[in-house]
């Protein structure tokens, strides 16, 4: 259960990240931001609302079986420097407009292997997804629609993290119901 406390923490933060990149791109995009924190605060208080109800359960594994080892610490190690690298490299060829898409593409990229390493496929659509926000912020922005650039991205990451989010506390709170009754 604090697997799935922490890495709700850690997709309605990093959520709101993208939601802000979004709405930051909107003239007058105050009432976005907003409704953004008002998401964040529900999502993050649901989380840490069910790690207390998850503490009726009984034990784990305990520290030995946590996910976040030396694998997690390589997938995310990987996905920074690629997209540092591609930024870069971006930036290089005068296109820095492709950078919000690229780095959400490389973060939909490093879910891939929490497939094994979280014993979730759930991981795999959020990769999927991800990815294809990326791709369609390109596909978009080449098309000359210059919104896409940062909305794609911004707005599709968001919707992408947080309705993971939603979906993994759902099933979370289904199973503290079965194991508790």
């Amino acid at each position: 259960m604090i697997t799935l406390m922490i890495t709700s923490l850690i997709g309605t933060g990093f959520g709101a990240g993208w939601w802000f990149s979004g709405a930051t791109a909107v003239s007058g995009g105050t009432a976005l931001v907003v409704l953004g924190a008002v998401i964040t605060v529900f999502l993050s208080g649901w989380a840490l609302r069910f790690g207390r109800s998850g503490g009726q359960l009984p034990a784990g594994g305990g520290r030995e079986s946590s996910p976040f080892g030396k694998n997690y610490g390589i997938a995310v190690l990987l996905m920074v420097v690629g997209i540092f690298a591609g930024s870069r490299l971006l930036t290089v060829l005068e296109l820095p407009q492709a950078i919000p898409a690229w780095v959400l593409f490389m973060v939909g990229l490093h879910f891939v292997p929490f497939v094994k390493i979280f014993g979730s496929v759930r991981y795999l659509s959020l990769a999927a997804l991800l990815c294809g926000a990326g791709v369609l912020a390109v596909v978009l922005g080449a098309a000359g629609l210059e919104w896409a650039w940062r909305l794609v991205p911004g707005f599709g990451g968001a919707a992408v993290l947080w309705g993971t989010v939603v979906a993994g506390l759902l099933d979370g709170q289904k199973l503290v119901e079965r194991q508790s009754a």
